[in-house]
């Protein structure tokens, strides 16, 4: 329905939405798991679509350039998030690629303090100056971190789920398809309406296909940026 209704602008506005699953399935690739199905490149192509690298984004591209080994990929991942954040969107995508990245940011300060870990070298591809990464970093002493007021509900999610990834991943699966709803225009025949409406289904069809080891996958995902 989409291929028939939308134009090519927005057809790629849509790309732009599933590309989380692309850079999910290149990791997933590497780590020899199942791979996601809904991305941009399907996955019997990614493969090959990064060796041959005509049909990745640039930020892909200079990445693979800069790591070669697999192990580094890995250990530089998170890099490819911040780039993907980095780049400029309008409209709905603005809204939740702003409203992700600060979710997976205050996730990484807080599994950073309940793991020990640096919060200098999770943060390492963020802007230091950013006012969000300050007020992480600002706390990077402290026995724990409290985020701004308007994420403390994320904060309780996971003090009350962190031991549980499965029943942690089915809570923030349910936060953030409750905070896309908000963001969605109320105008129903727009492209910013039917992106918040995928980025929706995206999430129930993540709810459905849930298991323990997708849920650790999806923690160490949303929780990791060094």
């Amino acid at each position: 329905m989409l291929l028939l209704n939308l134009t090519l602008t927005d057809l790629k506005k849509l790309d732009a939405l599933l590309a989380p699953i692309d850079l999910y399935n290149v990791k997933a690739l590497w780590l020899r798991m199942p791979l996601d199905d809904k991305g941009t490149i399907a996955a019997r192509d990614l493969e090959e679509s990064l060796l041959v690298r005509d049909s990745i984004p640039p930020y892909l591209v200079e990445f693979l350039e800069q790591y070669d080994a697999t192990a580094d990929r890995l250990r530089n991942f998170s890099s490819l998030y911040a780039s993907l954040y980095r780049r400029e969107w309008d409209g709905f995508l603005g809204k939740y690629y702003q409203f992700e990245r600060e979710l997976r940011l205050i996730l990484t300060a807080l599994r950073a303090k309940r793991a020990g870990r640096d919060l200098v070298r999770e943060l390492q591809f963020e802007d230091p100056y950013d006012p969000l990464v300050a007020q992480i970093l600002a706390q990077k002493d402290g026995a724990e971190y409290t985020p701004p007021i308007e994420y403390e509900e994320l904060k309780t999610l996971f003090v009350d789920n962190s031991l549980e990834p499965e029943k942690l991943a089915f809570a923030l699966l349910k936060y953030r398809f409750d905070k896309i709803e908000e963001m969605e225009e109320n105008e129903l025949f727009t492209i910013d309406h039917v992106l918040g409406y995928a980025a929706r289904l995206l999430i129930v069809e993540s709810w459905d296909q849930l298991d323990r080891e997708k849920g650790s996958m999806a923690m160490e995902e949303l929780s990791r940026y060094g």
